[in-house]
């Protein structure tokens, strides 16, 4: 396995630069995953990765070696597809170890790869069957087993579950992060689902519009996001994303907003010394689901409760999401599973204030 470096890359096409001065690394046996919208450039960062499109400037490091001029098959990379890319004419154990056989590996070599590999993905009882004859997690096991058959140095993964229904996804998704330990590779993985990101990632890079918004782990990704879209993006449900204005109180700093009926909602505020350079300024409030509930904090530091008007309620089996109004600004909270509230209701919320994060309007950047 290999660590990976990407340094000061752009690629254009055409007039149109797609990739903006991308920098990241990987360690050796780490995980990355390019998460972002549609159109965000982190499919064409993968083909140039894996050296199926040509860079505009910049520079490209597998391990200590430039690979920015390569040809794919000599940057010792394999790549898993979202299509699976399978030959239908042949077997499963034809198809993980048709490039062995390219290459005039001899047949027993080829053999005992293929038994350890589909030892490995649990699929030894499919090795003679075709494509037609399997599920697409099967299909999706087989497309694997033919990238790790070749051992390379790193391996790509390009949406490789957005073909599986919901439940195949988590349970493909589990093999994946199994597969990654077990192996220790490295992995470079594409996906515009959030949650995938956070639950496999060592690393996560946010992309947007060509640009790296946020580069580092799930925890930072998500308890501290460098930006509003960052914060939006990340978490299911997202961010709640709420405008204000900052207040000095007696010996601290307080945000301040409207109700629908024109009276004023405060929340205290602590930890963020730059606030002081905020007084009687708009700015945004972020706070997490979760972090507005029903359970009793107590005299728990940096904690609130407020009255809120519940205006759709969600069961979600575990938890309940509860659609309130605070303010003039509806947001979302993450309550207790077995949560009896009602849409319609007024009921008092505890505001975990400790993991608020804040934003200039104008810039869209944390005030740190």
């Amino acid at each position: 396995m290999a660590s990976l470096t990407i340094n000061d890359l752009h690629k254009s096409f055409g007039s149109v630069e797609v990739l903006k001065g991308i920098n990241l690394h990987i360690e050796d046996g780490g995980f990355l995953v390019l998460v972002g919208p549609s159109g965000c450039g982190k499919s064409t960062l993968l083909n140039i990765i894996a050296g199926l499109e040509e860079i505009t400037s910049g520079e490209i490091q597998i391990g200590d070696n430039s690979v920015a001029g390569l040809h794919p098959s000599k940057r010792n990379i394999a790549m898993v597809f979202q299509s699976y890319a399978l030959y239908p004419n042949m077997t499963v154990s034809q198809n993980i170890g048709f490039g062995m056989e390219m290459k005039g590996v001899e047949k027993s070599v080829r053999a005992t790869s293929i038994n350890k590999v589909a030892e490995t993905l649990q699929i030894s009882e499919l090795l003679d069957r075709k494509p037609g004859q399997l599920s697409g997690g099967q299909r999706q096991r087989v497309a694997m087993g033919r990238a790790i058959v070749r051992e390379p140095e790193v391996f790509l993964f390009d949406e490789p579950l957005s073909n599986l229904d919901a439940k195949l996804r988590i349970d493909m998704r589990t093999e994946i992060k199994r597969l990654h330990q077990r192996l220790d590779s490295t992995i470079i993985y594409v996906t515009h689902d959030q949650v995938e990101a956070m639950t496999l990632a060592t690393k996560i890079a946010v992309l947007k519009d060509g640009c790296i918004q946020q580069f580092d782990t799930p925890y930072e990704i998500y308890n501290n996001p460098n930006n509003m879209f960052v914060a939006n993006f990340m978490g299911a449900p997202a961010m709640n994303l709420i405008e204000g204005k900052i207040v000095k109180s007696k010996n601290s700093f307080e945000f301040e907003m409207k109700d629908n009926k024109g009276n004023i909602v405060s929340l205290p505020t602590s930890g963020i010394k730059n606030l002081k350079n905020y007084v009687d300024k708009i700015i945004i409030l972020g706070i997490r689901p979760e972090s507005i509930n029903d359970l009793d904090l107590g005299s728990k530091k940096d904690s609130v409760v407020r009255k809120v008007i519940i205006d759709v309620v969600e069961p979600a089996g575990s938890d309940t999401f509860a659609v309130v109004e605070l303010g003039e600004k509806q947001i979302i909270s993450r309550l207790n599973g077995n949560s009896r509230v009602s849409a319609g209701e007024e009921v008092d919320l505890t505001f975990d204030l400790s993991q608020a994060v804040f934003f200039d309007i104008q810039s869209e950047e944390r005030i740190r």
